[in-house]
């Protein structure tokens, strides 16, 4: 029987991919979501890891193919068919190789692609080497699935070193000393194939199991008293430093832990909060169940933004390229961010018709 899914913990995956697209649509408060947003999901992979894949070498190529299939493919896929669509989207200027969009910071001219060029990216996809620009988001799957691997790895290892004893404080330290390698690797500037985020990122794996052993949810009112407890601190620490995991870039590892657990908190109890309101805290739910379509088509819905904005205000075409966005200040954050849930919502929820009608057929 299909284990039966917690509608609180889709909510905090809803609430993650919220600040997500949020962060990227230029909200005003992209600073403070970037304190925590992605940690989150770390954290929640790990609380939903089972001690019990390191039991068996059975056990772990059954985690390893589940995360083949769930991260790996989608990755390489999505950013497959972003390659082979290049030269499509330079003719929509949804790309472009007009010099000019390179005076726009972040931004960079495209090329067309060869056949040749697509086989050979398709195999840099496959061992995670680099990522297209609209795929971008991707990062995280990639740092997922790496960091989901190893750790169940190391699991099985102790396990077998501990004649499987409880594997808990060996991984917690294991966990600080990535921490500190990944601290060191950002210091040094170093992180190829993502190894970097790996390293840093390993320990909020681990804390997500730590927090599931040891964290309950509190009453109505405590609850909302530890969200404005959690949401005050890390207003602080937003004046202390900052956190950018896409580029395993933050201000030290204690900061990064503090600022993740303030994260986890507000998020933990903000979604039991939400649930007491059915139909709000549905929404989230609805959205944490979809978080793989968001995270791939969010940056290309934009697009849609951005081209209405240009048809209203006359701007040249090629800006359309601009990325993530070109349009900011105002509300333009509204839009995109609208948008850049809604459509690949609507992109997920066909796809799922499509394969259960490609299941029955």
């Amino acid at each position: 029987m299909a284990k039966q899914r917690d509608p609180v913990l889709d909510s905090m995956r809803g609430i993650g991919i919220v600040l997500m697209v949020l962060g990227h649509a230029g909200f005003p408060g992209s600073g403070f979501i970037y304190l925590f947003h992605m940690a989150l999901f770390f954290m929640l992979s790990g609380w939903f890891f089972s001690p019990h894949t390191g039991e068996s070498a059975h056990r772990l190529a059954y985690f390893a193919r589940r995360k083949v299939l769930t991260l790996w493919l989608p990755f390489v896929a999505a950013n497959t068919v972003y390659t082979l669509l290049t030269n499509l989207f330079l003719k929509l200027n949804i790309l472009t190789a007009d010099p000019r969009i390179a005076d726009l910071p972040g931004n960079s001219v495209t090329t067309p692609v060869t056949a040749k060029d697509i086989i050979g990216r398709t195999a840099h996809w496959c061992v995670f080497d680099g990522g297209t620009q609209l795929g971008g988001a991707m990062w995280f799957i990639q740092a997922l699935f790496q960091i989901s691997l190893l750790y169940a790895a190391i699991e099985f290892l102790l396990k077998k070193l501990l004649r499987g004893g409880d594997t808990f404080i060996p991984q917690g330290i294991l966990s600080g000393v990535l921490l500190w390698l990944g601290w060191q690797a950002q210091r040094a500037g170093w992180n190829v194939w993502g190894l970097g985020i790996v390293a840093s990122c390993y320990g909020l794996f681990y804390l997500g199991g730590v927090l599931h052993r040891v964290q309950h949810p509190h009453g109505p009112a405590r609850g909302a008293l530890c969200c404005a407890g959690a949401f005050v601190a890390l207003l602080v620490l937003g004046q202390l430093g900052s956190v950018g995991l896409a580029d395993n870039s933050y201000t030290g590892p204690l900061y990064l832990l503090a600022a993740s657990l303030a994260g986890w908190m507000l998020v933990y109890e903000g979604a039991h909060l939400l649930a007491l309101v059915p139909a709000v805290g549905g929404v989230f739910s609805a959205l944490g169940r979809a978080t793989m379509p968001i995270v791939i088509l969010h940056f290309l819905a934009f697009k849609l933004v951005t081209w209405l904005g240009l048809l209203a205000t006359g701007g040249e075409s090629y800006l359309l390229a601009a990325f993530p966005i070109y349009f900011t200040g105002g509300l333009w954050w509204v839009a995109y961010t609208a948008v850049g849930l809604a459509l690949p919502l609507a992109a997920g929820a066909a796809w799922s018709r499509i394969k259960k009608v490609a299941h029955r057929g």
